[in-house]
């Protein structure tokens, strides 16, 4: 029996890992669907879907058209625009790809840090639009920079300590950051098996000089970081973000910003995207935007293509596939797929 996988990022020119699916009997159909309406129509009797599942047009009403579909395989780490309850009533699994950006995005928030502290920004700047040099005039650059200070010694606040947190803690204690981590679903003893110092929301707030967002975007970690909690931070400390725009309260964020209440925030995410053209950060130049590329290098691409693949191969195999978001169908969906091994 053959089956029908649905590719509905067919980018030309990128490599979709094709070759993953080669042993099976595959029909592969190659699109860029984008509304309901036409990834029910594509994916009518499709076995896999790959999609984006950050996207919202993958909802109940598309799911549910979906008779014979065993997999959603998503091209993403966060999955919080799908409706994970809706794919479980369908009997269908839904996976991510959780480990394909951790060097990168945790990569990301160091050069956000240092690029904030060392006044990266401020000093081009000043030397493209003016020509300065802490050469022969030291002063005329202490001007746009100051105050700078050592980076070893510092303290790095990170607030969600699971995969790209743990990596961005160990960056940082090979900067000789002090680092401490506020994360309730994390054991203190294995921060502490790390050098990682756990500590509470309140005293991370307080003791930081850079405080860094690793979080998923769910309802209990929306708006986490607002204008009472930054108002809690050292007027020297910044924030870096490279998780979701949500987590953090923008009107707040910006509200700190202009009150001087903390330095400055470097946002690899903001709260719409892109963000909009009167947006207040977009001026402020102790703000560093990075527009949501911080997943991005050319390795971490193609293990973006290549592990949803490998996905769909267990599945159609039936196999239950090693990402899976959605455990609590696992026993229905392998009563209903196991035997197609």
């Amino acid at each position: 029996m053959g089956f029908k996988v649905v590719h509905t990022l067919a980018v030309p020119g990128k490599d979709l890992a094709e070759g993953v699916l080669q042993d099976l009997d595959v029909e592969l159909v190659k699109g860029l669907w984008q509304t309901e309406d036409e990834l029910i129509a594509a994916c009518a009797d499709a076995d896999a879907v790959i999609v984006d599942i950050a996207r919202k047009p993958f909802t109940r009403r598309v799911m549910e058209q979906w008779r014979h579909c065993r997999i959603l395989a998503g091209v993403n780490l966060g999955y919080d625009a799908m409706d994970l309850a809706a794919a479980t009533d369908s009997t269908i699994v839904v996976t991510n790809v959780p480990d394909y950006c951790l060097d990168e995005v945790s990569g990301r928030a160091i050069a956000l840090m240092m690029a904030l502290g060392y006044k990266i920004v401020q000093a081009n700047s000043a030397v493209k639009t003016e020509q300065r040099s802490m050469a022969p005039n030291m002063n005329v650059m202490l001007e746009v920079i100051s105050p700078v200070h050592r980076m070893r010694g510092q303290t790095l606040g990170i607030i969600g300590c699971s995969k790209i947190g743990t990596a961005t803690a160990l960056k940082a204690k090979g900067l000789g950051l002090r680092v401490i981590a506020y994360d309730p679903f994390v054991f203190g003893g294995v921060l502490e098996s790390l050098g990682i110092e756990p500590t509470d929301m309140e005293t991370l707030l307080k003791e930081s000089d850079f405080v860094s967002l690793h979080v998923p975007a769910t309802p209990e970690t929306k708006n986490l970081l607002g204008y009472e909690q930054l108002s809690q931070m050292k007027r020297t400390a910044y924030v870096i973000n490279t998780s979701r725009g949500s987590v953090i309260d923008e009107p707040g964020l910006i509200k700190a910003l202009q009150a001087g209440l903390i330095a400055g925030a470097g946002l690899d995410a903001t709260a719409l995207e892109p963000i909009e053209k009167d947006n207040p950060l977009i001026n402020m130049p102790n703000v560093i935007l990075t527009g949501h590329s911080g997943w991005y290098s050319q390795e971490a691409e193609a293990e973006l293509f290549y592990k949803p693949m490998l996905q769909v191969a267990m599945a159609l195999k039936g196999r239950w596939p090693t990402f899976a978001t959605n455990p609590l169908v696992e026993e229905r969906w392998l009563e209903k797929w196991a035997t197609n091994d």
